[in-house]
């Protein structure tokens, strides 16, 4: 670690910069429609990635899955985007590779990732894909799909109030500042 990376801590914190993308993501997944767990039905769609259910691997770099990749984001445009917590859209991964992939396309990763035996697992991918993702629309013009919204706009404008009053109380409150000099 450098020295000059205690920058990032010397700096007022923003709840609503740090928190909005946590925000969106918690209620976005409030809503996504999940599939209900059954060992069989997990296991046939494991089988289909061509994996071992007891040892699964990363579906993108073959190394030991240690998490669930939602293959497309729950979020887009900072709402649901129609992609839930289904098996169809779930694939085992590495931290890492569910790290690096982020909100990228799934195939773009895999070029970018330089992933041993590409085309197979593509083609993997794309048969589990094809058997078990699909797009779950809501009723987002209902009165309850509505205020669920509303709330979601008033939780980040609270949190941008908050950081307004966050300002104000540290201009206004002078703290000490402690110097090496001084007796502690």
């Amino acid at each position: 670690m450098h020295y000059s990376s205690v920058k990032n801590h010397l700096k007022p914190y923003a709840i609503l910069a740090r928190r909005k993308t946590t925000i969106n993501h918690a209620f976005a997944a409030a809503i996504a429609p999940s599939d209900e767990y059954s060992a069989a039905t997990v296991r046939e769609t494991i089988a289909t990635l061509g994996q071992d259910p007891e040892n699964l691997r990363c579906a993108y770099c073959d190394e030991p899955a240690q998490t669930w990749d939602h293959v497309f984001a729950t979020v887009k445009n900072s709402n649901f985007s129609g992609h839930g917590h289904r098996l169809g859209n779930l694939l085992p991964c590495c931290k890492q590779c569910n790290s690096s992939k982020g909100n990228k396309d799934w195939r773009v990763f895999l070029v970018q990732l330089g992933a041993p035996e590409k085309l197979e697992r593509t083609r993997r991918i794309e048969s589990y894909l094809s058997k078990y993702s699909g797009i779950d629309s809501l009723p987002n013009d209902s009165l309850e799909y509505r205020k669920f919204i509303k709330i979601k706009s008033d939780v980040l404008q609270l949190l941008a109030e908050a950081d307004q009053l966050a300002k104000i109380i540290r201009e206004n409150k002078k703290l000490p500042v402690i110097t090496p000099k001084d007796p502690l």
